[in-house]
């Protein structure tokens, strides 16, 4: 830890001396949550609990006109993780990459990356947990008046000192993706084709399911048009992380309308195909891959995983925005499966979020959020819960942003 914190001093003392290149940056967030049956119904002799997480970060950023590079360490906690003669030594790498620009528009990045495409559905760095990152390398093409094209690729081993190949499963083995995007008129249009390995034995380093994932999203968001919406379509095929034959796929879209200055409405739906219980060679149940979950299916986490019978989700909602620092939505939901399940309908019950934003200074910020969930009988099958009795489920969080700029 004092190697750690001596090198980051080091570093940031020579970003005082170049100034123009190094510019160093940080973030410190506290959330509280209240949870009373948060991802899945809490039984009555359980009781509810309140948690209280810190994340910290640091981040150094270098960069001129051929090179670039980021360092951002974190640590995450929960209050009383640690007692009060203890710190704990939990800092850590979030992400650590260099990149080198042979052309104005065309770069090399080498290193751990936190990347996010389109919605963040398939990746994301997912910010509202403790992130995602990814270690690769990653092409990019980009021209502001014609396209933009990313490739990256990804190969994992367990340990630095491997002698010989050995099954790793904590992620992908490898993983190769692609991803376009140009726009053409108002609309932003851009394709993506993620290609990853599985080792599905933890015994047998050669056996490896292949996964591909490939689609398309059309959007249109302008300042200066009150409706904006985005279209989602993808399949995936191969195979599963069991190794059976895959065969899936997710449609989505949402659309928004400004109805008036401060208010507009949402109205959308997600569709990931599920399997059907008689269903024993192949999978038709989609994976969501290494996106972000809170921000789809709603804030309660009950589905951040669909079931296996597939997951229907269609939403609606008001924001209302009466300035630059405000801003408050409801959002209503409304679960079934995809397919029949062995028993009982498909409904999976509804759940209501809500959400305020407020922006207290430039560099702090100030969200909160209540959640409840409307549960039915299919709800307590999938979640286990069945013949039990259970709490009414409800969620609520408050965070606190100070951004070190």
């Amino acid at each position: 830890m004092k190697k750690i914190i001596l090198t980051v001093a080091v570093i940031i003392s020579a970003g005082a001396l170049q100034a123009q290149n190094l510019k160093t940056d940080g973030e410190i967030r506290t959330r509280a949550e209240y949870r009373d049956g948060f991802k899945s119904p809490l039984a009555d002799t359980l009781n509810p609990t309140a948690v209280t997480a810190l994340r910290t970060r640091i981040n150094l950023n270098f960069a001129d006109e051929k090179v670039a590079a980021k360092v951002t360490l974190q640590d995450v906690r929960a209050y009383g993780q640690t007692d009060t003669k203890n710190t704990g030594n939990g800092l850590g790498v979030f992400e650590a990459w260099g990149s080198y620009k042979f052309t104005p528009d065309f770069s090399l990045s080498l290193g751990r990356q936190a990347i996010e495409y389109d919605d963040k559905r398939i990746f994301s760095a997912s910010n509202w947990s403790n992130g995602n990152a990814h270690d690769l390398a990653l092409f990019k093409y980009e021209n502001s008046s014609l396209f933009k094209l990313h490739a990256g690729v990804a190969f994992n081993n367990s340990s630095a000192d491997d002698l010989f190949e050995k099954p790793y499963t904590l992620t992908y083995k490898h993983l190769t993706y692609l991803w376009f995007a140009k726009s053409v008129g108002k609309i932003d249009l851009s394709a993506l084709y993620v290609n990853d390995a599985l080792e599905y034995d933890a015994t047998d380093a050669d056996k490896k399911a292949y996964r591909n994932t490939m689609g398309a999203n059309a959007a249109l968001k302008k300042k200066d048009i009150p409706l904006s919406f985005l279209a989602t379509a993808y399949y995936q095929f191969g195979h599963d992380s069991k190794n059976k034959e895959l065969s899936a796929y997710l449609l989505a879209f949402n659309a928004a309308y400004k109805i008036i200055e401060p208010l507009s409405v949402a109205l959308g739906t997600d569709l990931y195909s599920g399997t059907a219980v008689d269903e024993t060679e192949k999978s038709t149940s989609f994976n969501k891959l290494y996106g972000t979950n809170h921000s789809f299916n709603g804030s309660m986490e009950y589905w951040t995983t669909p079931p296996a019978q597939g997951l229907v989700d269609i939403f609606g909602g008001l924001t209302y925005k009466p300035n630059k620092k405000f801003d408050v939505n409801a959002t209503f939901h409304a679960f079934s499966l995809a397919e029949k399940p062995a028993t009982g309908d498909k409904g999976l019950g509804s759940e209501v979020d809500i959400t305020a934003n407020y922006a207290i200074a430039p560099q702090l910020a100030l969200q909160g959020g209540y959640s409840v969930y409307f549960k039915t009988d299919q709800t307590d099958v999938i979640k286990k819960t069945a013949n039990v009795d259970t709490r009414f489920p409800q969620w609520a969080y408050i965070q606190l942003t100070y951004k070190l700029k």
